[in-house]
């Protein structure tokens, strides 16, 4: 089984990266179920990988990075948050880790089962960097013209019904370890993604 989980299994209070050793302490319904979740898969014991990531987003669906595109058009000023800091990850990037993985586990297009089993555990998979949610709407519309002034605020300042960790980056290290895998940048990445939205409005 593979199995998506969260950087929101984190309380967001440590100063540094997150690695795979760090104990859960999620601060939100959303959290907890994704780390009950990780568990339930865990006692299952069948062969297994969590990737934990963060601030998925794509030029389709629902997702921070369309709806400033939307917004920006549509206001004179959005007031986004300056002090909740993690890692934009594209879905795109997130697939192409997942077959990467998928294949080194598999001989002649067969999935191992021993060495599934071996490999079986938690890995963060996210883009590298970091930047708060200002930080990626600022690169979101950089350069476009006639869109909306960005006010960096603090999260007291952006009443939500759910906690958010304030650092939700983590350690890719023992993905890169294990597999040899590195997802890019969190700005090259975006800007992949930003190509390929305008590649489809133009042949739209």
């Amino acid at each position: 089984v593979i199995h998506y989980s969260t950087d929101y299994v984190f309380d967001g209070s440590k100063a540094g990266a997150y690695g795979e050793e760090d104990a859960p302490a999620p601060i939100n319904v959303y959290g907890r179920s994704k780390l009950a979740g990780e568990r339930a898969l865990a006692d299952a014991g069948c062969p297994y990988l969590v990737f934990r990531t963060s601030w998925v987003y794509g030029p389709s669906g629902q997702n921070f990075l369309l709806t400033m595109l939307k917004l920006a058009r549509e206001r004179k000023e959005l007031k986004i948050v300056d002090d909740q800091f993690g890692a934009p990850t594209p879905a795109w990037a997130i697939a192409e880790a997942t077959a990467d993985a998928i294949a080194q586990l598999s001989v002649k297009g067969r999935l191992d089962r021993d060495r599934f089993r071996e490999m079986s555990g938690i890995y963060h998979m996210t883009a590298s960097g970091r930047t708060s949610w200002h930080g990626f709407a600022v690169e979101i519309l950089r350069g476009q013209e006639g869109v909306a002034a960005l006010r960096p605020i603090p999260s007291a300042e952006y009443p939500s019904p759910a906690r958010r960790p304030k650092n939700s980056v983590l350690d890719n290290g023992k993905l890169n370890q294990r597999f040899g895998i590195s997802l890019p940048d969190w700005n090259t990445g975006l800007q992949k993604c930003l190509q390929e939205i305008g590649k489809d409005r133009n042949s739209a």
